[in-house]
């Protein structure tokens, strides 16, 4: 494969993740105490989906095309900017977490939830996703988004999404 066939490839993936994005965040609530750049930058997103709301439909149109309900489970390292980090037998992952999340009969934000509320640094959890997979000949990329979250103790911790996640039987 051409080295411009690859540069090709990975804008189009990180296009169809900059939609991704979009989608999950602009869609989510925002909470009093989240970082003020954190809540700029997804007012910027927000915004660029009202005026351009093709782009995002699209591009979670064909993340869904190439997703499938999946779990990890591993050791947490960190929450980083709605990403954790979780370290497994196969490595570290990473996984989108969606802002807000109700555990508890209480709404948490993704920071709250992974500072020891629910899980902390160093605990296992298990996390149910929507996992996106683009392969080529020479490398793959993986997009995972959170859901839905069991910690060490068995307790369910559910993302507030403006859909709802299923198995089909």
């Amino acid at each position: 494969m051409n080295k411009s066939l690859k540069i090709a490839a990975v804008v189009v993936v990180l296009l169809l993740a900059l939609g991704c994005f979009s989608f999950v965040y602009a869609s989510s609530q925002t909470s009093s105490d989240t970082a003020n750049n954190e809540v700029v930058a997804d007012q910027q997103v927000g915004q660029f989906i009202r005026q351009h709301p093709r782009v995002g439909l699209r591009a979670f149109a064909n993340f869904l095309n190439h997703a499938n309900l999946s779990e990890v489970t591993g050791t947490v390292v960190s929450e980083f900017q709605g990403m954790l980090v979780l370290s497994t037998d196969l490595g570290q992952v990473r996984v989108l977490l969606p802002k807000m999340w109700s555990y508890n009969n209480q709404l948490l934000n993704r920071t709250e939830l992974i500072s020891n509320t629910f899980a902390g640094t160093g605990q296992i959890i298990t996390v149910k996703v929507l996992k996106g997979e683009w392969v080529k000949d020479d490398f793959s990329l993986n997009m995972m988004i959170g859901y839905e979250a069991v910690n060490a103790a068995d307790a369910h911790a559910y993302a507030v999404l403006p859909f709802n996640v299923e198995a089909s039987s």
